[in-house]
């Protein structure tokens, strides 16, 4: 039995394949897969490159897998609703895959972050998501998108870099000509007004807004004041996602931890460390770590708990195979 672990987010797909042991024989990526600006059909076609990809890597052809038995287990943005899950689930069954499972990007987040145990992992990539688990219950925080939330998100950090920028060009602030440089190098503009086109084109490219907050993220290792503050701010807001998710399952007075999984977290201090002083007041026996696993390897997860196998021989195959 092979494992199809999908992990669809906002700007790219991360498939693994995978034994049921959790040994990896392959890696493969595809486009963005968030169904809510994808669609279905864009999942699926995301999905079906990043198999394909995973597929060259190991040497396996997808017969191989069908014959032998292959669960395809995904975790997808935009998708929180049972719904939509199952319109996914369907589109992939008639792609050939007998055993699909599907659920929000959040789940396997969760999973992969804590290698299956209960508690609250904080996703930080384009946009921003709380999900926590206590027993039976679970709950989310946020993920509400670019104009309702995912405060602490790369789009956010980045649109509030853009505006400091915009301000500057008004006469609203002094402007930061360290700034004004960096937006000019990574968008290929000549002025600020040149933003405009970019930021409001149809369909909105998140991707390319998200890949600015990588340049913040430096420029506040440089020492620029004004991209530490704003990594700062987004580390508080993403502690308050995490301290809501806590409350609501009860975990803000027990031991545990909790994960912090996406790209955001490469700021490293900027982000963990007032993240980190925001839980502490809240929980102060919650310790944030960064994830054991990716999101990916937690669709793998994913794939093992709907199999009945046992996570901690899965995670031990998957950390002797990953690192």
């Amino acid at each position: 039995m092979y494992i199809l672990g999908i992990d669809c987010g906002g700007s790219s797909t991360e498939a693994l394949l995978t034994t049921q042991e959790g040994r990896v024989l392959g890696y493969g990526q595809g486009g963005p897969a968030n169904y809510t600006v994808n669609g279905t059909s864009g999942v699926v076609q995301s999905v079906l490159t990043a198999v394909r990809g995973s597929l060259e890597q190991s040497g396996l052809q997808l017969e191989n897998l069908h014959q032998r038995g292959v669960v395809l287990a995904l975790g997808v943005s935009g998708a929180g609703r049972s719904a939509e899950q199952v319109q996914i689930r369907r589109a992939l069954e008639s792609e050939g895959f007998a055993q699909v499972v599907v659920a929000h990007d959040a789940v396997i987040a969760l999973l992969g972050a804590l290698s299956g145990a209960d508690g609250v992992v904080v996703i930080a990539g384009t946009g921003s998501v709380a999900y926590g688990v206590n027993g039976e219950r679970s709950h989310r925080v946020g993920g509400w998108g670019y104009l309702l939330g995912d405060e602490g998100g790369a789009v956010w950090i980045a649109l509030k870099a853009l505006q400091q920028v915009m301000w500057g060009y008004d006469g609203r602030l002094t402007e930061d000509e360290t700034l004004l440089q960096a937006a000019k190098v990574y968008f290929g503009i000549g002025e600020p007004m040149e933003l405009i086109p970019l930021i409001y084109k149809t369909p909105l490219d998140r991707g390319l807004i998200a890949g600015f907050s990588t340049v913040i993220g430096k420029l506040a290792q440089e020492g620029h004041a004004a991209a530490q503050e704003i990594l700062v701010d987004a580390g508080r807001q993403l502690g308050r996602l995490a301290v809501a998710a806590l409350q609501e399952l009860g975990l803000a007075e027990a031991k545990g931890r909790v994960g912090a999984c996406g790209g955001v977290f490469s700021a490293g201090q900027w982000v963990l460390e007032p993240m980190a002083e925001e839980i502490r007041r809240a929980a102060p026996e919650q310790t944030l770590t960064l994830a054991d696993f990716k999101p990916a390897a937690g669709a793998v997860f994913l794939a093992a708990r709907h199999l009945g196998l046992d996570l901690p021989s899965v995670a031990a195959g998957l950390g002797e195979s990953l690192y």
